[in-house]
């Protein structure tokens, strides 16, 4: 991608040509700059412009093509990063800021309901399955008991765990019980 000279990205209709297809050929997301969608928002408003300005039919049809490709682009991205949420991964290199919460937010929640329907099939114990805990410190991703990967974790957050992890967590006084 190509940079203005104070490091801000600068988008034309052939890098977002090129990302699109990248994204469409790979099962992998393409690297972006954690400014992409805003640097895309401001990009298209600026061709909206200059199709209102000149009331050209040509610069009116390359902004609609930029809407589609930009459309297309997040599309493909939002499938990938659900994917991702579901193997248990709650960060990837390369997304945009919004991407990445995005996958954190998908991972937790995936996480969560996870936890309630396991929750319900094993019912038959007395025992409760899950635990609602407070995050004390920073936790990078790890692997659990289960072979589920946890985490990262931030100092202040709540998360529904299984049993297992929500024990082992309070018992390295890295969270509490709510």
């Amino acid at each position: 991608m190509q940079h203005k000279g104070d490091g801000e990205l600068m988008l034309n209709y052939s890098i977002l040509r090129d990302i699109q297809k990248k994204e469409t050929d790979s099962a992998a997301t393409v690297r972006l700059e954690p400014s992409f969608y805003s640097d895309a928002s401001l990009f298209i408003a600026e061709k909206k412009n200059e199709a209102k300005e000149s009331g050209s039919i040509l610069a009116i049809k390359e902004y609609e093509n930029l809407r589609r490709i930009i459309a297309a682009i997040q599309t493909r991205r939002e499938e990938k990063i659900a994917l991702m949420a579901v193997r248990g991964e709650s960060e990837a290199p390369g997304l945009s800021k919004e991407e990445g919460i995005l996958l954190r937010e998908l991972s937790e929640h995936i996480r969560e309901c996870r936890g309630r329907i396991a929750d319900v099939y094993n019912s038959n114990n007395d025992a409760p399955r899950v635990r609602k805990v407070r995050i004390l410190k920073d936790i990078e991703p790890y692997t659990g008991l289960d072979k589920a990967v946890y985490g990262p974790f931030r100092s202040g957050e709540e998360h529904v765990l299984p049993f297992a992890e929500a024990d082992w967590l309070l018992k390295s006084r890295l969270a509490e019980i709510l």
